[in-house]
């Protein structure tokens, strides 16, 4: 699969002004969204492990077709990848889940209490919590931008595939991954007909926390969360994702369609291809 994009840096002063016209030029509201960005590298070249990947009753209980397309994925060169997972405002300062429902059902029946009459500690417990155990993942490969100098968008080979609910330290090391870093990033989502334009801005966690060595548990309040552009601006980033990248027509027509919403937009944006260099994901 290919994907094709357009970038432009969003002034925050100018943040609201573009929903407003986003929201007009697609006849929708925008999406809120908030996903954690967890950071892996290669540490040993993937097409060298020959053990099972997948051995694991979690690895099992996804889905097949997924753990193929991550194998093909990570045993190619050596890249640094995303695993991406969706939350929540109210994940963002909840405390993490400490029993799961089966083991509260299981401890609440052998002391022969009612389960739907809980301690009130419990219920306090429920109202704001994180259960990282649930938290689901997908894996985001981005290979390093096609060379084409004369190329009005940016180009890129991409692919996605689901991997199991809650700590996936083990999968990822298993293919020859190890965390480097994580980071937040917010903000709206609108489609305009095969074109999804992502306005967004990335946050950092709050410099006083301790670096930790595996993805976090527990997320601080979203109000301490601080943006990595100092100023506070946003990127707005168009895309559209091609099944077929050898299809000359198909990659034609996805990229008039990108350049006809910069026609559109160029009264407020200015969209551009990025440099290719700045999206290169090779780990060295």
């Amino acid at each position: 699969m290919h994907e094709l994009l357009l970038f432009a840096s969003v002034p925050v002063h100018q943040h609201y002004e573009l929903l407003q016209q986003l929201a007009g030029l697609t006849a929708m509201q925008p999406r809120h969204a908030l996903e954690r960005r967890l950071v892996y590298k290669a540490f040993r070249k993937p097409g060298l492990n020959t053990g099972r990947v997948g051995g694991s009753q979690d690895l099992q209980q996804a889905n097949a077709a997924d753990l193929q397309r991550v194998n093909k994925m990570l045993n190619g060169g050596m890249f640094y990848t995303q695993v991406v997972g969706p939350v929540s405002e109210k994940d963002f300062a909840a405390a993490p889940v400490k029993v799961t429902a089966s083991e509260l059902e299981s401890d609440t029946q052998m002391a022969g209490m009612e389960l739907s009459n809980p301690p009130a500690s419990v219920q306090a417990d429920t109202a704001a919590t994180y259960d990282f155990d649930r938290q689901p993942w997908k894996l985001d490969f981005r290979d390093i931008p096609e060379a084409a100098t004369r190329s009005a968008v940016t180009t890129r080979v991409m692919a996605s595939a689901a991997l199991p609910r809650g700590n996936i330290e083990p999968s990822m090391n298993a293919w020859g991954y190890g965390f480097v870093t994580e980071y937040v990033v917010e903000g709206d989502i609108f489609i305009h007909n095969d074109i999804v334009i992502f306005l967004h801005r990335v946050l950092h966690y709050p410099s006083d926390e301790k670096e930790p060595r595996e993805p976090r548990r527990s997320l601080p309040s979203l109000k301490k969360m601080a943006p990595l552009e100092k100023t506070g601006s946003y990127v707005l980033q168009a895309s559209i994702a091609v099944q077929d990248g050898s299809n000359q027509e198909t990659m034609k027509t996805a990229s008039q369609h990108l350049l006809g919403l910069r026609e559109q937009l160029k009264s407020a944006v200015r969209l551009e291809p990025a440099d290719r260099l700045s999206l290169d994901t090779r780990a060295k």
